[in-house]
């Protein structure tokens, strides 16, 4: 008497077992000779495609997952493989799968979720508004709706997006999405919604639970100047988003060791970006002869100005635009680096992932974030005095290392301002006093406009020249400058424009007003190079204590301010005082070559002697410390020295 054969239902149900139980590789065994008899049967294409999965064959299973998609296996087959080609970095075949898949079912939200999330981390948002906005009107899921809307906000669609979370963020209890809501929002100037949500933040963190609100570092900083918050809640992110892999083993070259000491930098910024605004110059000004370069490159080729001086500047360009973090770092890892330094932090599109598996032996962060990475795997934060004074160090989970005058480097080879035009043609009044303040919209907090506005009140016919940000921001700008006396037309909007232009029309202004939160980074040092001071004040952590960082590098110590006050007066006197504004702004132009902030290959030495003495300590087997620079022109040979 025969077993009677398994019906095609149950044969499916166990081989299903078999593959969510950890037996893929059984299930693989049984489902192969099936195969064999009907090669292209959707059923059992899907089983293989899951079993490869499962079992660790993920790359292999990408193209049964396709197959069984071509023959009618239906849309999750060409999600999957989607998925699976993300993870791989192989972006253009993960869209066409993906495209596939909402064909099928276009009514479908992870798929259309998926594909916003691919198109926003690929830097294409502009190709997904269609999906968000189909998305937006589908689904009732917070996780969904907020990734659309971050997607809107990436195409400058601020108002759009911060409409999409007002929503539904006041009818869910999920607090993951008030970290999202606050991206676009501040970018509007719609304090009182942004209040509420930084009120709402702030709670939470207030009772510890700081893992809970998905808070983006880099918005957190704009508001929040509490270093202990700070803390946590990078950490919190950190914990969250990046990989714990088994780190790699990666020698560390003895002392006595001969040959250069080889750096090594990572960034998804090496184009018209503002870190190569400041970065090029001290690339072409490494010394050769001590220092071997090399650069692992994610950036868009925009074929710029910048892109080409970057080139031109490192001896070797490693693109691993397509390789997932782990083969970059082991990639990396080949090339027997000294240091690594990741210039990106917790900013948009960074690779902090590659790091996770430290395939250095010396990890340094440095520049594009500003404050700590809130992990284990970065040895050393690069700062200075100012930015991060001893009594900061505690809230870093890197060692301090302190370079002398400023953090900052800047490139003294940029085209000094050229011919502005005049006033008119940039819709300024030509007799009158212009303040500007052209740092991003998302930087202008309450606090600071109000500092603004007490200015203007106190400078009779002043105006205020700021950066045209969307229609939002302008209409609300103008509303709360009517709340505090000053007429809306008193504020005077800039479009962007190229980094050259840019330069040469700010000297039209006669003075700029920083934003206290979150300073001019690389905003105060541009107005610097085009001979306009810059008015701020102290902070209490690193992204409000940068322009006096830059200042005090110019010895222009007397812009600095102890608060708010005392920020208007200093602006008040320059309004009003003609000679005094003029001799400020000639002495400027005066300490521009001169003074240590744009003196780039006394910067590049200094910051050659921070790499020399972080890897002498690790070729000696000494554990990283907090390092305190000495200036080269005192003489300086790079001892370990600590604070």
């Amino acid at each position: 008497m025969t077993t009677p054969a398994a019906s095609p239902a149950n044969l499916t149900e166990t081989l299903l077992h078999l593959i969510q139980n950890g037996q893929a590789t059984a299930a693989l065994e049984q489902i192969d000779p099936l195969l064999a008899q009907q090669p292209n049967h959707p059923g059992l294409l899907t089983l293989k495609a899951e079993a490869l999965r499962f079992s660790g064959r993920g790359r292999e299973a990408i193209d049964v997952y396709r197959r069984a998609g071509a023959v009618g296996g239906g849309a999750r087959n060409w999600l999957v493989a989607g998925h699976l080609l993300v993870a791989e970095r192989r972006i253009d075949e993960a869209l066409v799968v993906l495209h596939y898949a909402i064909a099928e079912d276009p009514g479908n939200e992870e798929i259309l979720n998926t594909l916003v999330t691919t198109l926003f981390n690929a830097q294409r948002a502009r190709d997904g508004l269609l999906f968000a906005r189909r998305l937006i009107g589908l689904s009732q899921n917070p996780t969904y709706l907020a990734n659309a809307a971050l997607l809107l906000q990436s195409n400058e669609l601020y108002e759009e997006a911060s409409d999409v979370f007002k929503r539904f963020i006041s009818n869910t209890s999920e607090p993951a999405t008030l970290g999202a809501a606050l991206v676009p929002a501040r970018f509007t100037c719609e304090w009182d919604w942004i209040e509420s949500l930084q009120n709402k933040l702030s709670a939470y963190y207030g009772r510890g639970e700081f893992d809970r609100t998905h808070e983006f570092p880099l918005t957190h900083i704009t508001w929040c100047t509490d270093e202990a918050f700070n803390l946590e809640v990078t950490r919190a992110y950190a914990d969250r988003m990046l990989p714990r892999p088994q780190p790699l083993h990666t020698a560390v070259r003895q002392a006595g060791d001969e040959g250069r000491i080889r750096i090594g930098y990572l960034s998804s910024d090496f184009c018209n970006h503002a870190t190569m605004h400041l970065m090029a110059g001290l690339l072409e000004s490494h010394d050769r002869t001590r220092y071997e370069i090399f650069a692992y490159d994610s950036s868009p080729n925009d074929g710029s100005h910048y892109r080409r001086r970057f080139l031109d500047s490192v001896e070797h360009h490693v693109d691993i635009t397509t390789l997932n973090d782990a083969g970059a770092a082991a990639r990396i890892a080949a090339d027997g680096l000294d240091i690594l330094f990741d210039l990106k932090g917790h900013t948009g599109w960074g690779r902090l992932g590659v790091m996770a598996y430290r395939p250095a032996p010396l990890q340094a962060a440095y520049l594009g974030f500003p404050g700590s990475t809130g992990t284990e795997f970065i040895d050393y934060l690069v700062g200075d005095r100012i930015v991060t004074p001893e009594s900061s160090a505690m809230y870093y989970t890197e060692k301090l290392c302190r370079l002398p005058h400023t953090y900052q480097c800047n490139d003294d080879k940029r085209a000094l301002a050229g011919k502005p035009g005049s006033r008119t043609t940039h819709g300024l009044p030509e007799h009158a006093v212009v303040f500007c303040a052209f740092n991003q919209s998302y930087k202008i907090d309450r606090g600071s406009f109000s500092v603004w506005m007490r200015v203007l009140q106190a400078v009779p016919g002043s105006v205020l020249w700021l950066l045209a940000q969307g229609a939002a921001a302008e209409r609300n700008l103008g509303q709360q400058a009517q709340a505090a006396g000053i007429a809306p037309e008193r504020l005077i909007f800039a479009p962007f424009a190229a980094p050259e232009q840019h330069l040469a029309r700010l000297q039209l202004a006669d003075a700029a007003l920083d934003a206290l939160v979150c300073n001019g980074h690389t905003t105060t040092s541009d107005m610097l190079w085009a001979g306009i001071p810059v008015v701020t004040a102290r902070g209490r952590h690193f992204a409000s204590r940068v322009s006096e960082s830059l200042l005090r590098a110019m010895d222009l110590h007397e812009l600095v301010g102890q608060d708010g006050d005392d920020m208007v007066r200093i602006a008040a006197r320059i309004g009003v005082d003609e000679a005094y504004r003029r001799s400020l702004r000639e002495e400027l132009t005066r300490r521009r070559r001169g003074a240590p902030l744009f003196d780039t290959r006394r910067f590049a030495r200094n910051f050659e002697s921070a790499v020399s003495m972080m890897v002498r300590r690790s070729r000696s087997g000494l554990p990283p410390t907090h390092l305190d620079v000495p200036d080269v022109l005192e003489g300086f040979t790079p001892d370990t020295l600590a604070y």
